[in-house]
This record gives C-alpha cells, structure tokens and sequence, in this order.
C-alpha cells in the first residue's frame, strides 16, 4: 500500500504573529461554514451554528477527551477538530478541500493543532502510519464514490478498541419522498442540493452494514437531527 503524505505541521501566521483587528480582518476575509469561537473570543461568521448542545447532539461527542488521540478525517474548516482539542484531546485535522483550506489553516494555527493533506479518502491504496484512539467521520460518507473503502481506511486509523464517531446525510424514508427500505440511494443525472459530490444517501441498516463490513460494531445511540435528514451514530473496531 502507498502511505499518505502525513505531515503534521503547526501553520505560520497565528494569534501571536497579528493584532486583534489583524485577526478580525483576516477573518471576515475568509469564507467560514460553521460559528467558530477562537481563543481571542472572536467568533467566525459561518452559517452553520453548533455552540448550543441540542443543535450538536447527534455528534455525540463526549465532554471529556483528555488523554485521546484524535483524528478528524474532513476538517472542512476545523471546528469539529477544535471541539476535540477544547475537550482535552490531542488532535489531528485531515482534508483535502481546497476553497476551505486557508480557513481550516488560520482555525487550526490559533489551536495548535497539526494537520495533514489527504489524497481520495476512498481510494483502495490509501493507508496511514500512525493510529488513533478516536476518529471523527463527519458529513464524509455521502461524498464518498466507493463509501465502503472510505468507512475501511477510517478504521485502519483506529487503534484496537478504538471508537469512530459518524454522522452522515441518510435517507430514512424522507429524502425525496423515497421509502426507507432503499438502504443506498444514488443521485443519478441530477445535483443534489447544489453539490455535485453528493453521490447518494444511505439509510440507516446501509450505514450499520458497511461499518460491519469495515470491523466496526456499533456502539452507543443512534441519533437524528432535528430535520430527520441527518444521524449519528457510533462504532467501536473489533
């Protein structure tokens, strides 16, 4: 297998190197998904809000992380892998989003918390040299051309025992009107929500069936939003 390219780098140009409203500009300069906190208090103007427990619940996360490693494959724009690291975790971002990688940099810098670029999750040959007692596998699955290969290199990066925290889009019987017994729904010819990444939506045995596939056993709740269009759910490698 050829290893990923991992480089665990801290990116130049944090809280340290800039005044306050140096920082608030280089912000507002740059485009965020999600409301981010930064340890100046200066809050990120995404749209996508979190900091209420209720809106994160499906994530699961626990309170307390301190002494775990953590991987989380997808930054995007690195909240969630500052969640980790605010909850005592030693954290690692990956990702390979281009339009968000200098928001996920300057996130990340003020943190410290290093990262590394990916190639195609899903990719047969993609493999990691250091493994984790948790990773996050967030808003991932539907993105994924082959999503059972992507759930497997996920769970090579887990530690024996280790625990993977998945949320996904999922069709369950809502998604287009479709019924809940379709476990793999594919977009085909069409866009979907303005993304042409989204290649299907799982339902909830599908996601059950290729963690099974992958050496995962589910663990804990499963948990939907408040839309019915998004779950979360945990698994544990055997």
């Amino acid at each position: 297998m050829h290893e990923v390219n991992y480089t665990r780098k801290n990116i130049q140009g944090g809280e340290g190197d800039a005044s306050m409203s140096e920082l608030a500009d280089r912000v507002n300069a740059l485009n965020w998904w999600h409301v981010i906190e930064l340890p100046d208090g200066t809050i990120t103007p995404g749209c996508c809000d979190y900091r209420k427990e209720e809106d994160r619940a499906r994530f699961q996360l626990p309170d307390d992380f301190k002494g775990q490693s953590v991987l989380d494959l997808g930054t995007f724009d690195g909240y969630w892998a500052i969640e980790a690291k605010k909850r005592g975790a030693n954290v690692t971002a990956a990702d390979r989003w281009l339009p968000m990688l200098e928001t996920a940099e300057l996130a990340l810098s003020l943190y410290d918390i290093g990262y590394f670029w990916t190639d195609n999750l899903d990719d047969s040959d993609w493999n990691i040299t250091e493994y984790f007692d948790i990773v996050f596998f967030f808003g991932i699955l539907y993105h994924l051309k082959n999503p059972y290969q992507g759930l497997l290199n996920a769970a090579r990066c887990l530690k024996p025992g280790g625990k993977l925290f998945l949320e996904s889009a999922v069709n369950q019987g809502k998604l287009m009107g479709m019924p809940k017994d379709i476990p793999l729904l594919w977009v085909i010819d069409e866009i979907h929500h303005n993304d042409k990444t989204n290649y299907h939506m799982p339902n909830e045995a599908a996601i059950i069936q290729l963690a099974k596939m992958a050496g995962l056993e589910r663990y804990g709740e499963i948990v939907y939003g408040e839309s019915g269009f998004r779950v979360g759910m945990t698994f544990q490698k055997k």
